[in-house]
């Protein structure tokens, strides 16, 4: 287009891309929903759903808000010291929640405070932590005294199983402490958390209208994307479009009527053809024009018309006083109109392009 594209113009742009666009803002909409559906559904079953702790390298059993903060009720704890043979401080809690949580040691507490049921102790050695039991190792980076936190909901399981933890340390009977120095600086007591390890579910609050209102947005961006894509698909079609520059000399004479009525157009179409008035007329179109405008012209005897769907169809020795293409929108294609434009190169002749 040589301007600014017209409303007229635009209106029919809109209309020919009409799905591209809508369909664009509908897939959009859908994989949101989809999306929103999916996240609210894995809230509601988070409880059954696995993730690796990147602490331990083993799966975790998600739990729910109120269940983790049961767990954090009347939580119990001591506090130890540890240093490795090199006397230097031993710092690594993650290493030793791992340890801790090792089927082994999860094992020897159950001995002594049955804390889950047997299968569930056998599902340790596939790295499955049951839900209600908690236990965290942090550190004071300080002092690098260290914490044990064991959290079941229940005080006096808590402190059974902090004890047994407790003389485990103590004893030496864990091996991973065999070849360090333990210092245990406190008994197990009750602690009222501040704070305790990641919770393991987000639950968003986000408000309905405000799902709607990003929605909405979103339809608004799809609208916007499928208008670029309809764009691009103006370039790329094989066929002829608005975007397709037919000048190709400043004195090419272009005749749009693709806006025209069906009625008008046909009219318009002989009009165009017929004047000026001239000895000869070359009429090129990549398919055959209408019936009525093709008997309206032959009855023109004083002006005879050539009609053809290529230049190689003409006679080489006639002489013509103008040439005219036909060109219809998303139907004529750009390889026809290019091939017809080169090969007139060879002919000094006035070239009018008419658009239907």
């Amino acid at each position: 287009m040589k301007n600014l594209p017209t409303m007229k113009e635009t209106k029919e742009f809109l209309q020919d891309n009409k799905k591209t666009i809508i369909g664009t803002a509908l897939a959009l909409v859908i994989l949101y929903a989809l999306a929103i559906a999916y996240t609210l559904f894995s809230d509601d079953k988070v409880e059954e759903i696995k993730e690796i702790d990147p602490a331990t390298g083993l799966e975790l059993q998600l739990i729910t808000d109120v269940e983790y903060t049961a767990l954090l009720t009347d939580a119990v704890r001591f506090d130890f010291y540890v240093e490795n043979t090199e006397g230097y401080a031993f710092t690594n809690f993650n290493l030793m929640e791992a340890v801790l949580l090792s089927p082994e040691v999860y094992a020897a507490i159950d001995s002594v405070e049955p804390i889950v049921a047997t299968d569930a102790i056998e599902a340790m050695e596939e790295g499955d932590i049951p839900a209600n039991y908690m236990i965290d190792v942090d550190t004071d980076y300080d002092t690098s005294e260290l914490h044990i936190t064991v959290g079941t909901g229940d005080e006096a399981k808590n402190e059974a199983i902090a004890i047994a933890i407790y003389e485990a340390m103590q004893e030496g009977t864990i091996p991973f402490f065999a070849n360090k120095s333990v210092y245990l600086l406190s008994e197990p007591h009750v602690v009222q958390l501040q704070k305790g390890p990641e919770q393991t579910d987000e639950t968003g609050n986000t408000s309905l209208l405000l799902y709607l209102v990003m929605g909405v947005g979103l339809f608004i961006g799809g609208l916007l994307l499928g208008m670029l894509l309809g764009f691009f698909r103006l370039f790329f079609k094989k066929e002829i479009t608005d975007v397709f520059n037919y000048r190709m000399s400043d004195d090419d004479t272009v005749l749009d009527l693709s806006h025209t009525t069906a009625a008008e157009q046909e009219k318009a179409l002989a009009h165009g053809i017929q004047h000026p008035a001239a000895s000869r007329k070359l009429i090129l179109s990549e398919e055959p024009l209408a019936l009525p405008v093709h008997k309206n012209l032959e009855q023109m005897e004083s002006v005879p018309y050539v009609f053809a769907q290529s230049v190689l169809s003409a006679d080489p020795l006639l002489h013509f006083d103008e040439v005219i293409l036909v060109s219809r929108k998303n139907g004529t294609t750009k390889d026809w109109y290019k091939k017809q434009r080169t090969l007139l190169e060879n002919y000094a002749t006035p070239i009018k392009i008419i658009l239907i």
